[in-house]
């Protein structure tokens, strides 16, 4: 992803609170949210040289009412005005609209060590942006960012990307290291669209022998990814029923089931495979008939 670093108009500056537990005002409209119930985005540790090293982003957010949270884990974040912390926002989750230069932002935060920035683009600059329901409090492991979606677009669903900046030595760390994460309010976290299914045999399931379904590849809205790698879920599991019977699975997730010898061709063998990834989980039905 194309990455422009920007430096805002110190003008329009607001005080970041470092100190304290997070205000009350942050979780209010979040209270039924559970920690469970979020999106929970990963990166690697000990990438960012002299910049802030971002480990962990957490999202959730309340459907109805559109409140959002961000919490920002890592160390070293946001700690001086020479070492800023940034939230970029592509509110349609459309990398080829916004700011191309920025993998598509629509929303920007910046925050350094007493301060945040929060503007939006205009289709030809960036711009200050209403934040009338925006909080933002932490210290330099863990920034939370509290804002409505309706500040935001009113987005149902977006990317974003999380990057620390040195301007001393010149080095950052982006989150995630190609593309952008995804979220959306209904699966309170990243949205799947799909899953790509690869089975052995090929050609369906067949009386008195194993049959394996493997989860190759998820579909999630466009991010600006370079790589052309899959995306695989960090787990996945299995159930199967051979008509009205419950089949016994094995290997990975219980994926590998051995279809009866006897009285089972011509019959439906359902699946249910469950996959999971960032803190979101689908099931996928699945239905096969016996040769």
């Amino acid at each position: 992803m194309s990455m422009q670093f920007r430096l805002p108009c110190p003008a329009v500056a607001s005080p970041l609170k470092r100190v304290g537990p997070i205000a009350a005002v942050l979780m209010a409209a979040l209270v039924l949210v559970t920690s469970a119930a979020s999106g929970n985005y990963t990166d690697p540790a000990g990438d960012s040289g002299a910049a802030g090293d971002i480990t962990s982003v957490t999202v959730a957010g309340d459907k109805g009412g559109g409140a959002l949270l961000f919490k920002i884990t890592g160390t070293n974040l946001a700690s001086s005005e020479k070492n800023v912390l940034l939230l970029n926002i592509d509110s349609d989750a459309n990398p080829l609209s916004g700011d191309l230069t920025d993998g598509g932002a629509d929303y920007s935060f910046v925050m350094d060590d007493g301060s945040y920035w929060f503007d939006r683009w205009d289709g030809a600059h960036w711009v200050e942006a209403p934040r009338s329901t925006v909080r933002i409090t932490g210290g330099t492991t863990q920034i939370m960012v509290s804002i409505n979606r309706s500040e935001i677009g009113n987005s149902s669903d977006f990317n974003f990307t999380a990057t620390t900046l040195s301007l001393s030595e010149i080095a950052f760390d982006v989150a995630p290291n190609d593309g952008a994460y995804n979220y959306s309010f209904e699966a309170n976290g990243p949205q799947i669209d799909s899953v790509d299914v690869q089975t052995t045999p090929s050609a369906g399931p067949r009386a008195g022998k194993r049959f394996v379904v493997l989860p190759v590849g998820l579909k999630l809205p466009p991010d600006g990814r370079t790589a052309t790698t899959p995306v695989l879920p960090e787990s996945y599991s299995c159930t199967a029923k051979l008509g009205a019977k419950q089949l016994a699975g094995s290997g990975t997730g219980g994926c590998t089931v051995t279809i009866p010898k006897k009285k089972a061709r011509g019959k439906r063998l359902t699946v249910q495979l469950t996959v999971v990834y960032q803190g979101v989980t689908k099931v996928v039905p699945l239905t096969f008939k016996v040769t």
